[in-house]
């Protein structure tokens, strides 16, 4: 299950889960209980330590032994054969900073066998779902947002909507830092930066071959033509990475929040801005061209312009895969100027996920686009006749998943083609960048916060 998926706020609360990243106007603490199981390389437990020290609006739980000294953020679990009462509840002893809190664990030796069954019935190792389920009761207790683990039963329970992988919670934690602008990265080079820094370290690292074209004075071996459309890519790409994050956080929402767009303005948004990625990158290679056409032409769509290209950029413009993402980015940008997107939303178990729609001759082009790269699952939940009768049939898409895997594909494209340019240079070696935010420690933190990095590279 996608953690964007799993966080989504249902239509009524769970009772035994009220927060799950429970996100209203004010921001509130994120609390994040760490599996004390979990494996973690020394990176990643060294920043769960600096957001301890240093993010107050992130809360790290760590379990300890009764008797250690708690510190603040620090709990300890009472196990039911350690209660005063033969009930068979457990308790959870959290450290404040001004106190300490006794919270109960209700039904945790029932819970703890309903695990095992629970687990044999579902294929997984029921021994080992009973030996850390305590401590899965315990993050309920707390009320954690994010329950980062690697237990099986407890990521594959959907009631447990907390549980979430390491890289997945990572990528919430960023996507609640830059809603707040102040982004926490380290542990190396510890220091916080705003989050129009974070996208631009981001882009960055997605294009980093476009990036290579720039020096310290921020010239370009391709001359002025091309350097300010490589510069527009940049700044294209920053802006569909915004569109995304306020995309991630009203479709955790039934009922939407004040302040954050509906999903299906958002998707526009997005594809505007990944369509200029790619108008950019076009204009970039035709201002090298021995003769270039007028910009108002330059295109991967025309015919004319693709044949004046270098043979090794024609091959990746024309290849299948990349001409179909080509294709259902400018589809779904062209709504702008025909029908526009429209508005859904899908309740199952009660749980809302909102959604947006395309109807008619872009809905059928949509999904035969969608079909040739496999992703029809992923990006489409059903299709629906359209209310206006000359429409015809609509495709309902799945925001989420859809901007993800275009913000991904897009890029990879765009990176590739200005590669395969005969002036382009080649990316620096680690070693040899230089300047603020480019040490390869640096922009690893910064890329788990938005959890595209694990995607699939789709045109390199």
């Amino acid at each position: 299950m996608n953690v964007w998926e799993r966080l989504r706020k249902p239509a009524r609360p769970l009772r035994n889960e009220r927060r799950a990243f429970d996100l209203h106007a004010d921001l509130p603490t994120l609390r994040v209980v760490i599996d004390p199981l979990l494996a973690l390389t020394p990176e990643v437990d060294g920043y769960f330590d600096l957001l301890r020290r240093a993010d107050a609006s992130i809360l790290i739980l760590r379990r300890r032994e009764q008797n250690q000294v708690l510190a603040s953020g620090d709990y300890a679990v009472v196990t039911p054969a350690e209660t005063p009462a033969d009930s068979g509840w457990g308790g959870v002893i959290e450290k404040h900073e001004n106190g300490v809190v006794h919270r109960a664990i209700p039904f945790a030796q029932k819970n703890t066998e309903s695990a095992f069954n629970w687990a044999k019935h579902y294929g997984l190792d029921p021994v080992a779902a009973r030996a850390r389920e305590l401590d899965a009761q315990a993050a309920i207790s707390l009320e954690a947002d994010l329950y980062v683990t690697d237990n099986e039963f407890a990521l594959h329970r959907k009631t447990m909507r907390s549980a979430c992988t390491v890289s997945d919670a990572l990528a919430v934690i960023g996507l609640h830092q830059r809603l707040r602008s102040r982004v926490l990265v380290g542990p190396e080079d510890a220091q916080f930066i705003t989050s129009w820094m974070a996208e631009r370290i981001q882009v960055t690292a997605m294009l980093p071959r476009v990036d290579a074209q720039f020096n310290d004075v921020m010239e370009t071996r391709a001359g002025d033509g091309a350097l300010s459309m490589l510069r527009a890519m940049l700044i294209r790409l920053e802006r569909a990475l915004a569109a995304r994050d306020r995309l991630l956080v009203t479709s955790l929402h039934p009922n939407g929040l004040i302040g954050f767009e509906a999903p299906d303005e958002l998707v526009e948004r997005a594809v505007v801005a990944l369509q200029g990625v790619l108008d950019a990158a076009a204009r970039a290679l035709n201002a090298q061209l021995t003769s270039p056409v007028p910009a108002s032409e330059a295109s991967f769509s025309r015919k004319s312009f693709r044949a004046q290209l270098p043979p090794a950029t024609r091959k990746l413009v024309e290849d299948s895969d990349n001409r179909a993402t080509r294709e259902i980015i400018s589809v779904l940008r062209n709504t702008i100027h025909n029908q526009p997107f429209g508005i859904a939303a899908h309740e199952k178990g009660g749980e809302v996920e909102r959604l947006a729609t395309v109807e008619g001759e872009p809905g059928e082009k949509f999904r035969a686009l969608a079909a040739q790269l496999k992703a029809t699952d992923r990006w489409t939940l059903f299709e629906t006749k359209s209310a206006v009768p000359d429409l015809g049939f609509g495709v309902v898409l799945r925001p989420i998943p859809l901007i993800d895997e275009l913000i991904v594909r897009c890029a990879a494209l765009s990176d590739s083609l200005i590669a395969s340019a005969p002036w382009a240079t080649t990316p620096f070696p680690d070693a040899e960048r230089t300047g603020w935010g480019s040490g390869p420690a640096f922009i690893r933190s910064v890329q788990r916060g938005y959890g595209l990095d694990d995607a699939v590279v789709f045109a390199r």
